[in-house]
């Protein structure tokens, strides 16, 4: 595949359906060729303005009062796209968002193909944090503006190019047949498979005792030990460890050698050259010792608890 599309949401508030933005960028061969974001009123159910996220974004209610709703953006957005597959960072975030709006405008999904940048870039560099500044970094690459969609969508794109230029692949096709991960897909009749990596050696993801029996063993945080340090903006930990839970991971409050991801509370937006936290640096020193462990700032975390 030579041309995709890599696309980024932000949303109003905790709740994924509540698009509120949107940037997309077009690759042609090893090119960027086409850049695009509208502002988008969220469905009217769902079009509360959660203070957190504005921090995080910087979009108001005022902002979009005159944007266009979310049906009039689903075709500008499948008109850019152009049958091509999309990619995000953190996909099954961005393409619940899409599914989401979907059912908040009792509206059919549309028909996508997609992948995800840091599903590719895990297989591609060993990082302590895979959020974009870190993927962008380790990928030799300037980021700034963080959380403009349109530029966190030129950096997923730019991510993957990096990433099939590692590879020494020569499509994006081949650099997901090289590191063994599935292209996910949406229908219109509700059938949902997420990207993932299917090769040997990927954390255990077996069902967790005590959590949600019911959880998707497709999202993000499914089957995975999780440890929060620092008091966290957007929740009380209790509501945190219960959204930990309901999503099939273990919550945790001490690190251990089974541990998969910590969240880092303390820092809200974890970027290259920061100072880490005490639990943050015992997490690198697991990392470099060869435990596959990561580190999550807490919009990271938000975003994968709803993936």
């Amino acid at each position: 595949m030579s041309s995709w599309v890599a696309i980024d949401f932000e949303t109003a508030n905790e709740h994924r359906g509540s698009a509120c933005s949107v940037g997309m960028t077009a690759v042609d061969g090893d090119r960027v060729v086409d850049t695009w974001s509208m502002l988008i009123q969220p469905p009217a159910a769902l079009s509360h303005f959660n203070p957190y996220n504005v921090r995080v974004h910087g979009i108001t209610a005022d902002d979009v009062a005159t944007a266009p709703g979310w049906k009039t953006a689903l075709a500008a957005i499948l008109a850019f796209a152009d049958g091509r597959p999309l990619i995000a960072h953190n996909a099954g975030f961005d393409l619940s968002v899409i599914r989401a709006a979907c059912d908040a405008e009792a509206i059919s999904w549309p028909e996508l193909r997609y992948t995800c940048s840091q599903v590719v870039a895990r297989r591609t560099w060993k990082l302590l944090s895979y959020g974009l500044p870190h993927c962008m970094d380790a990928a030799g690459l300037d980021f700034t503006n963080h959380h403009n969609p349109e530029a966190d969508s030129r950096a997923s794109a730019e991510v993957m190019l990096a990433a099939i230029r590692e590879a020494g692949t020569a499509s994006l096709d081949d650099l997901l047949a090289k590191h063994q991960i599935r292209w996910g897909s949406m229908t219109p009749d509700g059938q949902w498979r997420g990207s993932q990596y299917q090769g040997s050696g990927q954390r255990d993801r077996r069902p967790v005792p005590g959590a949600n029996p019911d959880a998707d063993p497709d999202g993000a945080l499914y089957g995975l030990t999780v440890c929060l340090t620092g008091t966290l903006t957007s929740m009380k930990r209790d509501e945190a460890f219960a959204r930990l839970a309901k999503v099939g991971a273990q919550p945790a409050k001490k690190m251990t050698r089974t541990t998969d991801i910590l969240v880092s509370a303390t820092q809200t937006q974890l970027k290259p050259g920061t100072t880490l936290s005490g639990k943050a640096k015992e997490a690198q020193a697991l990392l470099d010792a060869g435990q596959a462990i990561e580190v999550l700032d807490e919009d990271e975390f938000l975003r994968r608890l709803g993936s």
